[in-house]
């Protein structure tokens, strides 16, 4: 078995847990179309919203166990995820709190760079 470094074992984690909870979330936006009244309404929007986080809970659940498991893909994968979060967050700079999509975009950055270094790629099996 390959030597999992301790930040892909991090990542793996938090990867994990952000993927339940934006599933969890997901099941909220989709019973928000019911009229929940605690969840504000955007007209028909709640599904799309909805869908939009049930792929992204799922996308970090596969890279979880990839990153956990050390396959190939996962590294991939892991990279598209952290260049999805930074377009995403630098769309958004313009509209309410920068600093949290700021601070959305330097954690992304140092993700990038981390994945990227000789010795997590060699566990990944990139040369």
């Amino acid at each position: 078995m390959k030597n999992r470094p301790a930040g892909i074992a991090i990542l793996a984690v938090v990867a994990a847990v952000l993927g339940v909870l934006a599933l969890m979330a997901a099941g909220a936006w989709w019973n928000a179309s019911e009229g929940l009244a605690w969840l504000p309404r955007i007209h028909g929007g709640e599904k799309l919203i909805a869908l939009v986080l049930l792929a992204a809970g799922l996308s970090e659940l596969v890279f979880a166990y990839g990153a956990w498991t050390l396959r190939p893909w996962a590294w991939t994968l892991g990279i598209v995820l952290e260049i999805v979060v930074i377009v995403l967050a630098v769309l958004q700079l313009g509209r309410l709190e920068p600093v949290r999509h700021i601070v959305t975009i330097v954690i992304a950055g140092v993700v990038l760079w981390y994945l990227s270094t000789p010795r997590v790629r060699a566990a990944f099996g990139r040369s």
